[in-house]
């Protein structure tokens, strides 16, 4: 062990260990979305007593490598590896664009919590973090969108969610949903995203949405503070890199929660085909079904070449 690493553990105290509480206010969101990004491992995190808990160190390294345009998962896995085989080392000092968000410690942390030192400008990137809810959540949302139409359904924990639904919505689906976020790095801001991993799919692995069955996919977002859906066209994505983006325009979104199906078109330019225009569509929880019927009507139209 250097002496970098044996100081930190020398040193080491409960008030290097973050809550929830800790991390939501220090990022300005829910303790709900927090979890939820523990949970997806988009923030480093272990458990005590199934209570989620951050080092502090971590929490400044993963600030620093979001700050510089990685995105939250990624920081995630290059912190839990390195963590994995050291202790922690001294994480890189946070640049003042970061400091109002680090954890207070000393004299004057309680009237300073939270709040932005003097002259120094806001949490820059990390305000971008949008609402996030759990898998589960999700899916609950989901069912509750399509009320009386779902005849039966998986587990609301279990990922795709698989859906037998009334005419006329697809008698059998199966969807993949994710949280469509705003986050730090990457994206510019007038865009929500969404990251395909499959469940299972491992680092330098190529997904594939499961096709069997004779389930209908459903390539779904959900945008938790609109309380809005994207459906994107998942036949244009057969086959995708671990942890892909795929986009929907932010002035989308907003045109969805306004009370309408919006619609948005993407020009996408396979590796291995020829360049084709895809159509999604956001719309707000109540019009639901009628947003997956137009989404089949606007696939088949695709597939037949019209």
């Amino acid at each position: 062990m250097d002496g970098v690493a044996a100081a930190w553990v020398g040193e080491k105290s409960l008030d290097e260990i973050l809550t929830i509480r800790d991390i939501a206010a220090r990022l300005k969101l829910a303790e709900r979305t927090v979890n939820a990004m523990l949970s997806d491992r988009e923030l480093p995190g272990f458990k005590v007593r199934g209570q989620w808990r951050v080092h502090r160190v971590h929490f400044q390294r993963w600030l620093h490598l979001v700050g510089v345009g990685r995105s939250p998962e990624l920081a995630t896995t290059e912190i839990m590896a390195l963590a994995e085989d050291e202790p922690p080392a001294i994480a890189p000092e946070a640049s003042p664009i970061h400091a109002s968000i680090l954890p207070s410690t000393g004299e004057g942390a309680d009237a300073s919590r939270g709040e932005p030192e003097r002259g120094v400008p806001g949490p820059g990137p990390v305000q971008l973090l949008s609402e996030r809810v759990s898998q589960g959540d999700l899916h609950r949302r989901f069912i509750e969108a399509l009320g009386s139409a779902v005849v039966h359904h998986t587990a609301m924990d279990r990922k795709p969610l698989e859906l037998d639904l009334t005419p006329p919505l697809p008698s059998r689906a199966r969807v993949y949903l994710f949280n469509a976020t705003r986050p730090p790095g990457g994206r510019p801001t007038g865009e929500h995203k969404v990251q395909l991993i499959m469940p299972g799919q491992r680092r330098g692995e190529r997904g594939q949405f499961d096709q069997g069955g004779g389930r209908s996919v459903l390539l779904a977002g959900y945008a938790a503070e609109e309380d809005v859906f994207i459906l994107w066209d998942a036949g244009l994505y057969a086959d995708f890199a671990w942890s892909r983006n795929v986009q929907v325009k932010a002035e989308t979104i907003v045109e969805a929660a306004a009370g309408r199906i919006a619609r948005q078109e993407r020009r996408l330019r396979p590796a291995d085909g020829e360049p084709t225009t895809e159509i999604l569509l956001a719309c707000p929880a109540p019009m639901l079904p009628e947003a997956i019927q137009l989404r089949q009507d606007l696939t088949r139209a695709r597939l037949a070449g019209l």
